[in-house]
């Protein structure tokens, strides 16, 4: 059965600057770059603008968001409509008004994100489903534990790249640049300030098409 993407890939773009712009209202942001014109999104501190132009394809003006008009701006990214699988990537869980089938690449990769991030007995169809890779979340820890960790989440890795080949190998007529040949933890920190376990997954199809999955959990 085909699968709607609700995954949304995308290319975060590369920056040069960015600076408040003086005595105008509402607060809002200079961004530069190389090339904006593939922009659809930008995020300030990590939360969407609600708008933003392009009078330039170097420049872009966003305005902050609401809740971060009081804040001082410490991030600053812009995401494009374009997605390379690439470790510039970035990955959000979406529902579009109009979701679309997902295919290819992209396929594999939504596939491999919805495993891994199954707990374990959570899917009433497949009890032994899923990588539980957030069983964790949610939980108190130190420094001390950082390495248990991302232990935790080598070992989801694994057992969700095991699951999907398994189910996939009944799956005769599955594309190649959708069947997973191996995935594998590049690297992965648990940041105790912010109690985030960033992770970078390195997908391969059958087709030897390589994809990076960067991860924030």
């Amino acid at each position: 059965m085909p699968d709607l993407q609700v995954i949304q890939f995308s290319d975060a773009l590369k920056l040069t600057g960015a600076r408040e712009v003086p005595d105008l209202e509402p607060r809002t942001i200079e961004v530069q770059g190389p090339d904006f014109r593939s922009a659809i999104e930008v995020y300030i501190n990590e939360v969407q603008s609600p708008s933003f132009v392009i009078p330039s394809k170097n420049t872009i003006l966003a305005q902050v968001p609401n809740g971060q008009v009081k804040s001082v701006v410490h991030s600053v990214s812009v995401l494009s409509s374009e997605f390379t699988a690439s470790f510039q990537s970035r990955i959000r869980f979406r529902i579009s008004d109009n979701p679309q089938v997902i295919s290819g690449l992209r396929a594999m990769m939504q596939t491999f994100l919805k495993v891994l991030l199954t707990t374990v007995g959570s899917d009433s169809f497949a009890k032994r489903l899923g990588g539980s890779a957030l069983k964790n979340i949610g939980g108190t820890f130190d420094i001390g534990q950082s390495s248990a960790l991302v232990s935790d989440f080598a070992i989801a890795v694994r057992r969700t790249e095991q699951q999907i080949r398994g189910l996939q190998s009944h799956q005769p007529r599955l594309p190649d640049d959708e069947r997973l040949l191996s995935a594998s933890l590049l690297n992965a920190k648990f940041d105790v300030t912010t109690t985030t376990l960033i992770a970078r997954v390195e997908l391969i199809s059958q087709s030897g098409i390589r994809a990076i999955a960067n991860l924030e959990l």
